[in-house]
């Protein structure tokens, strides 16, 4: 993208962020509202201590991808100057990060564990680490890195 303004690129930078930040503050939120139900609602599964390990195993190896996938895709980003990219990067380092909250919800269904506060530890966890970055969003609009 070419601009003969900066305040135009810095303006489209912005919006660009915004949209990062509010999907950020959606999944924060849906993890805060699954959480607040494995809470609130009993699990009725019988205890079983295996099952409630491997779904801790899987919530860990998801968030660890989470964190692999959205780094390698933010440099090809970067170095292709694709926001489309940028966007894939982060919405499904947001999505692998649920989905270990889920897992931890499904772990308080299925087993009756109390190890779900684990997995969703894990999954706040690693959307902190994914927390939109604006210098990102710069870097794909216009060469600064």
């Amino acid at each position: 993208m070419e601009f003969t303004n900066p305040q135009e690129a810095e303006a489209k930078v912005a919006a660009r962020y915004r949209v990062f930040f509010i999907l950020w503050v959606a999944m924060m939120v849906s993890l805060l509202f699954l959480l607040c139900l494995a809470v609130f609602v009993q699990g009725s599964g019988r205890s079983n201590r295996t099952m409630s390990y491997a779904f801790f195993a899987i919530s860990m190896v998801l968030v660890i991808a989470s964190l692999l996938i959205k780094q390698r895709q933010l440099r090809q980003a970067i170095e292709n100057r694709q926001v489309a990219l940028l966007q894939n990067a982060y919405i499904l380092g947001f999505a692998l990060c649920e989905a270990a909250g889920l897992f931890g919800l499904l772990d308080h269904f299925v087993t009756g564990s109390s190890n779900y506060r684990f997995m969703f530890a894990l999954a706040v966890l690693g959307m902190l680490v994914h927390f939109p970055q604006k210098d990102h969003v710069r870097a794909v609009s216009y060469k600064q890195f």
